[in-house]
């Protein structure tokens, strides 16, 4: 008994040492050479002190959009368990759990959104979790089709990046239509996936079909897909909050003077997306950093006000998220040591945690 409980809790260790190395290695590439030298140190001081920061003004207003949206869209999402309110309702739950994936490693913040939820309504748990793993379907479809437009419209992009981006957008799009294929038509897909495992010599008998069932659970609680109009909405939704995104970031990058084409920022954007996905220190500190500048190389020089833009982009989204994610998980009598018990005895809690994040 000793042993294996010993071993969820190196396993645990392991992944945040591998988090906090990931990040300082990341905090280092990018800004290392910047701290030097008093001469460029003085650059960072002086992007700084000359950036706009009357900017945060409507990247504010940005970030409450998206926040809206997401609490709208997972409305939508939630219409076979019950007709909730987006504001009154859900975003509370949504800023709890990003708030505590500031805070917790291994972006546990999005099982805190779950448990939170159903608790609050009396839920089932994998119904929401399910509607949460959706939402990373969407999420996909809509940073593909960004870095898609931005690869496509920006000029001097390095044709092997943009060879590889859009190999890798095919990809993720042949996933995510994989995805919507199995959910309208669940009983065709699941004879086709049980026939071509049922030819497989070396699977044990029986075990096509247990997974068949498990990929009929899966559909269970994603009725809204069905719906064309809902459909339309999720689509919708999606592509909106992200592009709200993408334009913080473009927001943050004109704050310090980088007057690159929003289709920068669309490439910026995806990258951003999925490099977080990385382990890292909760916040992703370092990693943010790294990605601004891996992308931003190729189009200025000014590494101090690139490295002030994702500083800014970062830390204008990191506290007040979670200074009300915090809050609000407060006025809920819960603890955390509820939550993590939970997530520990549900099955498949990694699938909501470990995607793209939404800022």
């Amino acid at each position: 008994m000793s042993g294996t409980s010993s071993s969820p809790r190196w396993k645990k260790w392991g992944l945040n040492l591998l988090g906090a190395a990931v990040s300082i290695g990341c905090l280092w590439w990018a800004a290392a050479d910047m701290l030097s030298t008093p001469e460029k140190r003085a650059e960072i001081a002086n992007a700084f002190r000359n950036a706009n920061y009357w900017m945060l003004i409507p990247f504010w207003a940005a970030l409450f959009g998206f926040y809206w949206l997401k609490a709208w869209r997972w409305r939508l999402l939630l219409k076979p368990l019950g007709d909730f309110r987006p504001l009154r309702d859900l975003i509370r739950p949504i800023l709890i759990g990003f708030g505590y994936n500031n805070v917790l490693p291994a972006h546990l913040g999005e099982f805190v959104r779950v448990f939170v939820m159903g608790r609050k309504h009396r839920l089932p748990m994998t119904a929401v979790l399910s509607s949460v793993v959706l939402e990373r379907v969407f999420d996909i479809f809509a940073i593909v089709a960004f870095m898609g437009l931005g690869l496509l419209f920006v000029p001097d992009v390095d044709p092997d990046i943009k060879r590889y981006g859009l190999m890798g957008a095919a990809s993720a799009s042949v996933l995510v239509a994989g995805a919507f294929l199995f959910v309208i038509w669940t009983d065709p897909f699941v004879r086709l996936f049980e026939a071509v495992l049922s030819r497989i010599p070396f699977l044990p008998k029986g075990l096509a079909a247990k997974l068949a069932g498990l990929l009929e659970s899966a559909a269970d609680g994603l009725h809204s897909l069905h719906s064309p109009g809902l459909l339309i909405g999720i689509f919708g939704s999606s592509l909106a909050q992200w592009a709200l995104n993408g334009w913080m970031m473009y927001l943050a990058l004109q704050s310090f003077g980088i007057h690159e084409s929003p289709w920068v920022s669309c490439i910026l954007l995806a990258a951003v997306a999925f490099g977080v996905t990385v382990p890292s220190t909760p916040g992703y500190v370092g990693v943010i950093q790294a990605l601004f500048w891996l992308v931003l190389r190729q189009f200025t020089d000014d590494k101090a006000g690139v490295l002030g833009a994702s500083i800014v982009y970062q830390f204008a989204q990191w506290v007040p998220v979670t200074v009300l994610g915090l809050y609000f998980f407060s006025r809920t009598g819960l603890k955390v040591s509820q939550v993590q018990q939970a997530a520990e005895t549900t099955p498949d809690t990694h699938l909501a945690a470990n995607a793209p994040p939404a800022s």
